[in-house]
């Protein structure tokens, strides 16, 4: 009779101890099902796509400096020497080594960066860092390429020859 409270204090940590692995499982197994589900995978992208949108928007108007709606270099130059700025779009997903490739990459025909070119921009290249080399090579492949054909109108121009 005195070990009464004591079984009383077993039966109860053990009933609360197989209550909360159940609820366990059955958290788990739900929160798998509601991963696979193809609605709820199409709202988390659509919301990650919303918060991206609407941090690249915060981050432009902290970086367009001018106030006109539009960054040219030395205002993207500027915000990128920051090492919070740098630390915080590493953390975006978006990993650099040069500031001067990332802007020539980002900017439209006129040199200048928009708040839609920078959302959309980020979004081509956040990831894995491959994405962002990817880009990188494709950029000095054009300009390469163009040199190239440059040089080579130059030569047959001296030449005389036909370019075809």
């Amino acid at each position: 009779e005195w070990y009464t409270p004591f079984m009383i204090f077993h039966k109860l940590t053990m009933g609360f101890a197989v209550i909360s692995i159940v609820n366990g499982v059955f958290m788990q197994e739900t929160f798998k099902v509601a991963a696979s589900d193809d609605t709820i995978m199409m709202r988390q992208t659509e919301s990650k796509k919303r918060v991206h949108m609407k941090k690249m928007r915060v981050f432009f108007n902290h970086a367009d400096a001018s106030g006109d709606g539009i960054l040219d270099e030395q205002e993207f130059m500027t915000v990128m020497r920051n090492h919070q700025v740098q630390s915080w779009l590493a953390a975006q997903d978006l990993n650099f080594s040069d500031a001067a490739v990332l802007f020539k990459l980002l900017s439209n025909s006129k040199g200048e960066i928009t708040a839609e070119d920078l959302v959309s921009g980020v979004a081509r290249l956040k990831g894995a860092a491959r994405s962002l080399d990817l880009c990188v090579f494709a950029q000095e492949t054009k300009g390469k390429l163009g040199m190239l054909d440059k040089r080579m109108d130059e030569m047959f121009a001296l030449t005389g020859l036909s370019s075809q």
